[in-house]
């Protein structure tokens, strides 16, 4: 397709153009990257970048997701960060027990050669350069047997819009931000047909459609669809499970499980996403907003929990395990607080979790730390403990942020403790394909540098059909009703964010 200016405006009209400087220099990095991989026989990634003033990432994901199968959004309060991709320049995968570590591999391979052009932006959260995206599922074997999502997909996506949110009171308003571009190249690749596509793909994502924009808002104001709800399994059945799973913690089998269930909901008409992730981030303010759109499926949560950050070779996790309601009045709430931080039994809970994360850490870090004591964090329908859990990669670690992944996932929060044993009891007696739910979402630089939340308060949707996920942490002196009550709990976010009643 022959090049022409390409208007690059953000959603509230302020605009910068991808001239024919800009195409020269994409074309530069191109045929650069054409010449290696030529000469290396082997693929090479090119990544182009300049800044950019955009709008709300989040508008500007609802427009690009229609053009491509795959995208991505990502809005975090850790580093006040967010990002968009749209689009895959290649797909990073792995199977069966080692798959983060394959996925590891191969990103170390593809940017080993890297070659870039353009102009970096500054004054981003952590992360530099071209990403690597996407995620992996709680067991090996959830996506290998049901197909839905793969056991670990990450992806350079060919356009990423990464930005800061922004400053309190100017919300609304265009904030600086990073537009790259990245294309593999081959050795009979051509390079102007690539920076050509590169540009087309930022006009299509960047440039407001208001027919679109306006027929968004006319089926938002449609009237509601009618829903049906199926829990797996049923609610008695579950209940049972958790009898059974606390009678063989008190045979000495494990000392925690986590119990998963489902909420599979079907739906007159197609959920709309972009509305669904607006109420998210409106009724969930310090949780990480994410959407993973894969093929026909998309994957999205609001999580208040993350699994591992690492920026500047400072390492964080978090342990977040022991919940209770949150009450109907600032008394009740405060009551549900103490109830919180004085059970004996919710204590030992978190403890296990915090404990694992700190011994995991210390085979790479020094200067491991836990706070303490544990914090409350308050969500709209439940409140947890919480610990934050620091340390410093040793001077001879060449560890990254998946190396950390591989060895913390899945915590005690979300698997149960000892490891094996409890995935074990799990395989064989939850009966639930989880896919990503209790998995974990996130990025990856090429220094290592990256951030993974934990996929809880999530959901997988196929179009009308929606499966909403939550679990509890089991000890020997669990009780079923109060679980079972605890996971309707987590379920009523996602279930209002898709305007389910």
């Amino acid at each position: 397709m022959p090049f022409t200016s390409a208007s690059v405006m953000s959603p509230e009209g302020s605009s910068s153009s991808l001239g024919p400087a800009d195409h020269g220099s994409l074309l530069d990095t191109c045929e650069r990257a054409l010449g290696r991989a030529r000469g290396f026989q082997r693929p090479i990634l090119a990544s182009w970048s300049r800044p950019l003033d955009v709008g709300d990432p989040v508008s500007v994901w609802s427009r690009a997701r229609r053009s491509t199968q795959r995208s991505f959004l990502w809005q975090s309060p850790w580093d006040g960060g967010s990002l968009v991709a749209i689009g895959s320049a290649r797909a990073l995968r792995g199977r069966g027990e080692h798959r983060v570590r394959a996925v590891r591999d191969g990103w170390r391979t593809l940017v080993k050669d890297l070659v870039t052009g353009g102009v970096a932006a500054t004054g981003l959260p952590v992360g530099e350069g071209p990403l690597a995206i996407g995620g992996f599922s709680f067991r090996a074997e959830d996506a290998y047997e049901t197909g839905r999502l793969p056991d670990a997909l990450m992806w350079v996506p060919a356009l990423q819009i990464r930005s800061a949110v922004p400053a309190p009171g100017a919300e609304g308003q265009p904030v600086p931000a990073e537009l790259r571009l990245n294309a593999v190249l081959l050795h009979d690749s051509d390079p102007e047909q690539v920076a050509d596509n590169l540009v087309h793909l930022a006009r299509l994502c960047l440039t407001p459609d208001p027919d679109a924009d306006t027929e968004r808002r006319k089926r938002r104001d449609r009237p509601g669809r009618t829903c049906h709800s199926t829990e797996l399994p049923g609610a008695e059945a579950w209940k049972g499970l958790v009898r059974g799973a606390t009678d063989r913690i008190r045979a000495g089998e494990f000392e925690k499980v986590v119990l998963a269930r489902e909420v599979r909901v079907t739906a007159s008409a197609p959920f709309d996403l972009p509305a669904a992730v607006e109420r998210m981030r409106g009724a969930n303010p310090g949780t990480t907003v994410f959407a993973v759109d894969h093929e026909e499926y998309t994957f999205l949560g609001a999580t208040p929990e993350y699994l591992v950050q690492v920026g500047d070779r400072t390492v964080h996790a978090l342990g977040l395990a022991g919940t209770t309601p949150r009450g109907a009045t600032p008394e009740q709430d405060e009551a549900c607080e103490r109830e919180l931080v004085g059970s004996a039994k919710i204590q030992h809970e978190h403890e296990v979790v915090v404990s694992m994360l700190r011994d995991a850490l210390a085979d790479s870090c020094t200067d491991v730390t836990a706070e303490t004591p544990p914090q409350v964090v308050k969500l709209a329908n439940v409140q947890h403990l919480s610990t934050k859990v620091r340390g410093r990669l040793a001077e001879d670690s060449t560890a990254g942020v998946l190396d950390l992944v591989e060895a913390l996932h899945p915590t005690p929060a979300l698997g149960g403790h000892p490891r094996a044993q409890a995935l074990s009891w799990l395989a064989d007696n939850e009966g639930l394909d989880r896919s990503w739910y209790a998995g974990v979402v996130g990025w990856a630089d090429r220094s290592g540098q990256g951030q993974f939340a934990v996929a809880i308060r999530s959901a997988l949707l196929d179009g009308p059909t929606a499966s909403l996920y939550a679990g509890c942490g089991l000890v020997a002196d669990s009780d079923p009703e109060a679980e079972y009550a605890e996971t309707c709990a987590k379920l009523r976010p996602m279930m209002s964010a898709l305007g389910i009643e």
